[in-house]
Order: structure tokens, then sequence, then C-alpha cells
């Protein structure tokens, strides 16, 4: 076992050839042990003068996360997936252990197609350990009120409306490495929405680069991260391989190589609360630049508290092959 040197090269290889391995962390760590610390450990108990030297399971944790979510190696059962918590979670873990710049981590959602304005909105994380952090407290308040499913606006009513309230309180009280970015254009005319909302993702994410970077929030150079919420599977292909090709391409030719694209992807919102926060922020912008008048209607309420509560605001923008554009920040 000479060739296998590294941590994570040696738990691929238990994976590889110990299924029983890829459901069970502790199974992953015991046959570990067996294979690559046979002179500390060989089965049964583990005497305490030896334990400090086998591998501790939080670093066997970390690997099998980096092989089976960021290499696509030797994955677990769906129900164990499940079972572990979000995929967020696990994704993340893996991709922390990589030597890397700080992360942009972006959650995208689109909003509008039948409205007048057509909208592109993102949850910023400006602190990649924050994803985890966030995730929990929602998941605790969601458990402390009773709320039961994912978060959708247009769910929200006269009979959830506390329960969303309490939910963007939680939201507001973890919001110190975060910001939020939207990006709209009137629908009236365009030849291809689609098209449009790759454009408009791309621009959201270059913009809001450059705003952070300015700001001094969150200076370059960065790794991003982007993901955006499912639609059809052969639409999001297409539209992830668009983005990223363009947004790679501005890596060198905007920031000279101080992006590094890291991660672009459609993940389902049924997995990520933080996705189901994009879906908040963006319906609610779609809501405010949508409607004729003011209204007390419930969504209304919970739109006007959310981007008031951030302070966003919006200014006219332009930028090439698209119209006059509405951006929100």
């Amino acid at each position: 076992m000479r060739q296998y040197t590294r941590l994570t090269d040696r738990v691929a290889w238990v994976l590889n050839h110990y299924p029983s391995a890829r459901d069970s962390d502790i199974k992953c760590q015991t046959l570990y042990w067996k294979t690559f610390q046979s002179d500390v450990y060989s089965g049964g108990p583990i005497p305490e003068d030896k334990y400090p030297q086998l591998e501790k399971l939080n670093s066997i944790t970390r690997a099998r996360a980096q092989v089976q979510n960021t290499l696509g190696l030797f994955k677990a059962s769906p129900e164990v997936r499940k079972y572990r918590g979000t995929l967020e979670e696990e994704k993340q873990k893996a991709l922390e252990v990589r030597p890397s710049h700080p992360v942009y981590c972006i959650y995208a959602d689109e909003s509008g197609k039948t409205g007048k304005h057509l909208m592109v909105g993102s949850l910023w994380v400006l602190k990649s350990y924050e994803t985890i952090k966030i995730t929990r407290a929602i998941n605790l308040k969601k458990s402390e009120i009773g709320f039961k499913g994912e978060m959708h606006f247009k769910e929200i009513d006269k009979n959830n409306i506390s329960q969303y309230l309490a939910l963007l309180g939680t939201l507001i009280e973890n919001s110190s490495s975060i910001s939020f970015k939207g990006l709209g254009v009137l629908r009236a005319g365009l030849y291809s929405v689609d098209d449009t909302l790759n454009k408009l993702f791309y621009h959201m994410v270059i913009t809001g680069i450059k705003q952070e970077n300015q700001s001094g929030r969150a200076i370059l150079p960065r790794n991003l991260q982007f993901r955006k919420d499912t639609e059809e599977e052969s639409k999001d292909k297409l539209s992830m391989m668009e983005i990223e090709l363009q947004l790679r391409h501005a890596s060198t030719s905007i920031f000279n190589g101080n992006v590094y694209i890291d991660v672009v992807e459609a993940e389902d919102s049924t997995i990520s609360p933080l996705m189901q926060i994009s879906d908040l922020f963006v319906s609610s912008i779609s809501r405010t630049l949508n409607r004729e008048k003011s209204s007390d209607h419930p969504k209304d309420l919970f739109a006007d508290k959310f981007l008031g509560a951030f302070g966003l605001v919006f200014k006219d923008e332009k930028f090439d092959e698209l119209s006059e554009c509405v951006s929100f920040s």
C-alpha cells in the first residue's frame, strides 16, 4: 500500500474495495485502520495508548466526502446520502479540504417568466463555513416552529406568514457574511427567455464580484461556487455549460485570473435551505417590481420585510446584448 500516501487516496482505495464503507464512516474508519495502520490496529478493542496514533474520524469523513462528492466516485446509497444531512454540507466539507482562496458561494434562482420583468436573484455567502451555520440555524428554527417541508414564496399565505417571518428573522440573525444580488429585464420582446436568463445570471455574478471586491467586503482572489435551482435536467446541463464557459472567460479577461471557477452546477432546492432562501429573495424582488399598487397581501408583506431588512435598493443598469436592466443589491 505504499503507493497510497495521501489520505484521500487511501480512503478512495477503501471505498473502492469495500462497498459497505461507502454508507458508514465508522466502517470506513475501521477498514482504513486495518489496511493502512495495521501496525497499530488489527481489530478488537483499541488500547488507550494507541488511539492517538490512529486517523481521526473527522479526517476520514472529510476525505470520504471529497471522494464521493467532488470526484463523484464510490458514492453512498441515496438513502444514506439523505440521512447524512444536506448534500450542501457534504459538498462543502469536500471543497474546504482543498488548498484554495476564500470562496464566493452563490445560490441563484429565477422568477417572472409570466410577469412584466424576468428576474434572477442570488444569495451570496462570503465565508464558506457559514453555509453550514445558516443551514443549521434555519433547520433548527423550522423544528422549533413546526414548519414542514421547503420554504417557497408561492406558498406564503395568511396561515403561515408568521412562520415565514420567523424564518426571515433567523436569516437576519445569521447574516453577517451574506449579501443578495438581483438583476431583471422587461420580458416583453425577448427572443429567448432561456438565453436571456443565462445572460442575466452571468452579468449578475460579474457585477456582484466587482461590488464585493471594490467595497473591500470580499476582496479577490477568490474561488467561486455557483449553484442554480434545478429546472429540467437537459436544459440545466446546457445552461450550466454556457454559464461556466462565460465565467471562465471572464476570470481571465476581466479579473486577471483572480477568480477561480470551482463549481458551476444545478442543485435541487429540496436538499438546500440556502437555495430556498434564494427563491424567497428573487420572488420578493419580482413581486415588488411586477405589482402595480401597494397591497397588504401576505406575499407583499413578506417581500417588503425581506427587502427592507437587508436594505436592498434597485438601480438601472445597461449590459451588452440586453435591454435596460434593473438591479437589486
